[in-house]
């Protein structure tokens, strides 16, 4: 099945606010989150974050981010509303009370998608676009009026949840994808591989404390139970991906990867046995990391700054909640 990725666009908020403010106001909560660890992990936990800012939902809220990216994804792709037979949304933390049942369908609704099957899903964090992929390409190669896809996330963590730590710190964006089956311009999808494992759902969860949700770090599962095997499965996951699709690592011409921290793209370059500088810099620093329009954000700042070229080979990797592994290959 030919299908590729016809266009991508993003959208973040205007207001901004530098990350060393976000901890201070959170204070107490990253020391709560951080005690049960010892005192060199906690001091690791706060250094090489790699982030400087982080952009903010205020007057705008994650569908208004969401409808900005998907309009800017769908004239980037030369097409019209109704020609959508799929919106699919999988954000994982669409603010505080999102006001409808999912953005897919009041997308389908405000754009003019009269005759698209609207889903959504909420899990994989910033793992979830290789599922959202996948899920698409389901749909895809069993309903042969399934030819375009709008694939759509818009991510803001509930008030003073922004830090992650140990993880990262949270930003907010949103980010479009249309996926067009038997099209001419864009990267051909070659394989899609994704990985999931229950048994550390809670390493990073939503709870409900006095009537507000919160997100809730479980430090020691992070530290002992998700890092001992997080780029292992990264490195398995894109091994079946290659494999499939008889593409050696060496051929692989850009990695786009998440924006976690600093910390954390040092730790997949040098599983990748890649030089120091040998992924691409992305806007990280700006924006913070933001869930599952990462790959979104780095892929089009690649490509507006002019790195991508045909034939070229694109490997899309990340890792995020539930717990989530996915990579996906395309070819420019």
């Amino acid at each position: 099945m030919n299908v590729r990725i016809a266009s991508a666009a993003y959208a973040v908020p205007p207001d901004v606010e530098a990350v060393e403010t976000v901890l201070q106001r959170e204070r107490t909560r990253v020391e709560t989150t951080l005690a049960p660890l010892s005192p060199l992990s906690r001091q690791k936990a706060t250094e090489g974050l790699g982030l400087s800012h982080v952009r903010v939902c205020r007057a705008q809220q994650p569908y208004d981010l969401v409808l900005e990216a998907a309009s800017s994804a769908i004239a980037e792709a030369g097409i019209t509303a109704k020609d959508i037979n799929l919106i699919l949304d999988y954000s994982t933390i669409p603010g505080e009370s999102p006001q409808c049942l999912s953005f897919a369908h009041k997308l389908s609704a405000e754009l003019g998608a009269e005759t698209s099957l609207n889903l959504s899903f909420k899990a994989g964090g910033c793992g979830a676009l290789h599922l959202a992929i996948k899920t698409a390409l389901g749909w895809m190669s069993t309903d042969e009026s399934i030819r375009t896809a709008l694939l759509v996330t818009g991510d803001s963590p509930p008030p003073d949840n922004r830090s992650l730590l140990p993880v990262t710190v949270q930003g907010d964006a949103a980010s479009a994808v249309i996926l067009r089956r038997d099209g001419t311009e864009g990267p051909l999808l070659l394989a899609v591989e994704a990985m999931t494992l229950g048994h550390l759902q809670n390493a990073i969860a939503f709870v409900r404390t006095n009537g507000r949700v919160e997100i809730q770090v479980d430090a020691l599962c992070i530290e002992n139970e998700v890092m001992p095997i997080y780029y292992l499965n990264l490195f398995r996951v894109m091994q079946k991906v290659l494999a499939a699709s008889s593409v050696s690592l060496k051929e692989i011409d850009h990695f786009i990867y998440s924006n976690i921290s600093l910390r954390d793209r040092e730790g997949f370059r040098k599983m990748l046995g890649l030089p120091e500088g040998g992924l691409p810099p992305t806007p990280m620093a700006e924006y913070g990391h933001t869930f599952a329009s990462d790959l979104v954000i780095n892929y089009v700042h690649m490509r507006r700054e002019g790195r991508i070229h045909p034939g070229q080979l694109l490997l899309f990797a990340s890792a995020g909640i539930g717990f989530t592994w996915g990579v996906t290959l395309a070819r420019a």
